[in-house]
């Protein structure tokens, strides 16, 4: 195994941040943080001083990416983590109140229930830390009052279907707007959680949804579809006029998402992403008018909260992890960070347009491609996905490793314009595939003779498109390393779960292409792989079947190629092995792979698959 890699601090250069939640009233924040190979553990962020300020809140057996965090108000003005955990059948709500430094925290059962699906949304007002819905049999939803004791929850209401999403209608923590997710059941209605009885929320028009709203002026922001796309809308929660729908705010060009409204209900904050990389706007309702506001390079998630201390926003850059960051006025400073501890830990990175056989590929680029001794081209997920110029620590991992790590987004990535994201609807495995052939064969020209040829990585359909490439032209990588591929669009249809289903459906996944590769089957394909492959995949994953990649295996091994595929799979982990409890387990293989290691036959992640011993 390999030994955790360190910078020249000697820290581990795995960090990895994932399941962040806000308090509704966005005095703090709660994720899930691993350290090196340490398990994952909460992490509670105190946002009420000039920076945000982080600290662990360790549990007695750690957690998994399923557990689900959420900052609670306990007495005497201290702050614990509610902690939703859910199994494959059975799901419960735990309180964890921090120790001493570096003790585990308490933990108190609150709730446990037999059905997997558990929601909790944070309390807005004194009296109630939260509210935990349950889904019930019959399809009705329990709604329970968390109070921020170590005591048992107190029943609030019972809800005829399911529910989800939750809005504060108002400061004092009466009305709470929830939605219907089942299609034709009523839209967005409101639960009064004095009575316990619930309403449709009036004003909204035919299929108009709300999105979120300021307590403290009933300023709403929503969301319908106009003329084909999209709109966001601006009403009041106690005007009856129709909603209005700012001209200039639907005019943003980009992948916009809205993040969060000011405390009065005036400004609104969006997510603009353009290319590789977000940019936060600020939005005037009143006068229709945006500002960009200052930011490094980087990329936001799509949660955050706006109060009077400041805007609280999730923001990473490719040499900082995934943390808050808040600017104190918003319209005017600039953001502050939680200090960081070792500037430098992390290697940064660049983005690069590449020449492509349409026109240009942007690339998120670390290292040098041309003079390092590897040079990986990693191939995102999706179709509709991209890399983003943020925090990726399997990048950090390989740049550690001496690799050079290139990670295009090819045509069908998203944030490009519709034009490119829309170039392999009906055509998988075509212009995408043709702009990988070309970055490949550009890299290792520019490498020259010498020098080692690019290598693959890809995830999901990456995984499906690092392998079609290795059919295509198995003389140009020197070896593949994938997780989670698929055989083919046909054989995911015919295997994959309803919403995969609808994704082929949408972006015709099914259709055979007629040129000199021919139909892009994996399967059928596997006897022009020549160079070394290895394939991960979680054993439960729900998305992609273990089942494509047990019989790409086989085919493999049946095409007796030189070098024998290396096949592992991973026990209880889902569609991403890396963000599983052994996920730095399966990194050290992969990197162990891709630098021409020899693997353990033994050791903690020992379950090497050789195809005998599973069933296709």
């Amino acid at each position: 195994m390999s030994p955790l890699p360190t910078t020249p601090t000697g820290l581990p250069i795995e960090l990895r941040r994932i399941n962040f939640r806000f308090s509704a009233t966005g005095d703090h924040a709660a994720c899930l943080t691993a350290h090196g190979r340490a398990r994952l553990m909460p992490e509670l962020w105190d946002l009420t001083g000039p920076a945000p300020r982080p600290r662990l809140v360790p549990t007695k057996d750690g957690e998994d990416s399923w557990t689900f965090p959420l900052p609670f108000p306990l007495p005497a003005d201290d702050v614990g983590v509610l902690l939703c955990r859910h199994g494959k059948q059975s799901a419960r709500l735990l309180l964890a109140v921090p120790g001493t430094e570096g003790a585990p925290a308490e933990e108190h059962e609150l709730f446990a229930s037999r059905r997997p699906g558990l929601g909790l949304i944070g309390g807005i007002a004194p009296g109630t830390a939260a509210l935990l819905f349950e889904n019930g049999e019959g399809r009705r939803t329990k709604v329970w009052r968390v109070s921020g004791h170590a005591e048992p929850l107190e029943p609030v209401a019972e809800l005829t279907g399911a529910a989800g999403g939750g809005v504060w209608l108002d400061a004092d923590g009466r009305r709470l707007a929830l939605a219907r997710p089942e299609p034709g059941a009523g839209g967005t209605f409101v639960l009064d959680l004095v009575t316990g009885l619930s309403a449709p929320l009036e004003g909204l028009a035919d299929g108009e949804h709300l999105l979120m709203a300021a307590p403290r002026t009933g300023v709403l922001l929503t969301a319908a579809r106009r003329d084909g796309a999209f709109r966001l809308g601006v009403r009041h929660r106690d005007d009856p006029a129709p909603t209005a729908f700012p001209e200039r705010l639907n005019r943003i060009e980009g992948s916009v998402t809205p993040l969060t409204l000011d405390p009065g209900g005036r400004h609104l904050a969006l997510s603009v992403t353009r290319r590789s990389r977000s940019h936060l706007l600020l939005h005037d309702l009143v006068a229709d008018t945006t500002v960009e506001a200052e930011l490094p390079a980087g990329t936001l998630q799509p949660t955050a909260r706006w109060t009077t201390g400041g805007l609280h926003l999730l923001h990473t850059t490719p040499d900082r992890p995934l943390g808050v960051v808040t600017l104190p006025d918003p319209l005017r400073s600039r953001a502050r960070a939680t200090a960081e501890e070792h500037p430098g830990r992390w290697t940064s990175a660049r983005t690069v347009d590449y020449p492509g056989p349409a026109g240009p590929v942007e690339a998120v680029v670390y290292g040098d491609p041309v003079a390092s001794e590897r040079v990986v081209l990693a191939l995102h997920g999706g179709p509709e996905a991209a890399w983003h110029f943020g925090f990726e620590p399997l990048f950090q991992r390989m740049a550690a490793a001496g690799m050079a790590v290139v990670a295009p987004n090819q045509r069908g990535s998203t944030s490009y314009g519709a034009a490119h994201r829309d170039a392999i609807r009906g055509a998988w495995g075509g212009p995408d595939l043709a702009d990988i052939l070309h970055l490949g064969r550009t890299l290792a020209d520019a490498r020259g003779p010498g020098r080692r040829r690019p290598m693959l990585y890809g995830i999901s359909y990456g995984a499906y498109l690092a392998l079609l490439a290795v059919a295509a032209e198995p003389d140009l990588w020197a070896r593949a390393a994938v997780i989670a591929p698929f055989l083919s669009g046909r054989e995911l249809y015919r295997d994959g779960p309803p919403s995969v289903r609808a994704l082929l459906d949408r972006l015709g996944g099914q259709v055979e292409l007629d040129d000199d590769l021919g139909p892009r089957d994996l399967a059928r394909l596997a006897d022009r792989m020549r160079p070394p492959i290895m394939i991960v995949h979680g054993e439960q994953d729900p998305i992609i079947p273990v089942t494509h990649s047990r019989r790409l295996h086989s085919r493999l091994l049946a095409a007796a190629h030189p070098v024998a595929p290396v096949y592992l799979e991973i026990p209880g982990s889902d569609h991403d092995p890396l963000v599983s409890s052994e996920g730095h387990l399966v990194a050290d293989r992969l990197i162990d792979f891709l630098n021409e290691r020899a693997a353990p036959t033994a050791g903690p992640l020992a379950l090497l698959r050789d195809g005998t011993s599973v069933p296709a």
